[in-house]
């Protein structure tokens, strides 16, 4: 189950009154909702303010809210629309804002060579795991995702089923997630987003 299904599962749960449910959303969208406030408010209390508002305000009214097809764009419309009624407030409406009024987020050079180190790191940590595959489902790890061919097509080529290839790429992408899970950097870039 890829994330965007797993948060639409935990928000129907919560719709039911299951509190675990909504507390693994929060876990979940904290961090990214935390990091996107700070960038507009450039203040942490503020931006933790707004996300105690956002995430009691969505707990107390999801009944009204009812089912969400993507619970992820949900909150940060949500929480993007508490920070321009924020705003709005502490202006003492001198400034009309409206929906299509951009927040001015500036990104930091720390930002930019973190980023480009991470992606660095990781495409180091995809090549060892790529190279650690046996043969065939390297092969077709390479056509499926590196060239963008389909299953029929490989299997054409290759000469071998179509189920097969499915197969084959399938427990290279299980071996692929095993070997990247398991390296300490991935772990701990993965808690720092």
């Amino acid at each position: 189950m890829n994330k965007s299904d797993q948060l639409s599962q935990w928000w129907r749960d919560a719709l039911q009154g299951n509190v675990d449910s909504f507390s693994h959303i929060h876990h979940e969208l904290y961090p990214v909702l935390y990091h996107y406030l700070l960038k507009i408010f450039k203040d942490e209390d503020i931006s933790q303010d707004i996300l105690q508002d956002l995430f009691i305000k969505l707990w107390e009214r999801r009944q009204t809210i009812g089912l969400i097809l993507n619970v992820k764009v949900y909150f940060f419309k949500t929480a993007r629309s508490l920070a321009f009624n924020y705003l709005k407030c502490r202006k003492n409406h001198s400034v009309a804002l409206t929906d299509d009024m951009d927040f001015d987020i500036e990104f930091s050079q720390e930002e930019i060579l973190m980023n480009k180190e991470n992606s660095m790191e990781l495409n180091r940590l995809l090549l060892t795991a790529l190279n650690t595959l046996p043969k065939r489902q390297k092969e077709m790890i390479f056509l499926r995702y590196f060239d963008g061919w389909n299953y029929d097509e490989i299997a054409e080529v290759t000469g071998i089923k179509y189920q097969s290839v499915v197969n084959n790429v399938h427990r290279g992408i299980l071996q692929l997630r095993t070997e990247l899970i398991s390296d300490k950097y991935f772990q701990n870039c993965r808690m720092a987003i």
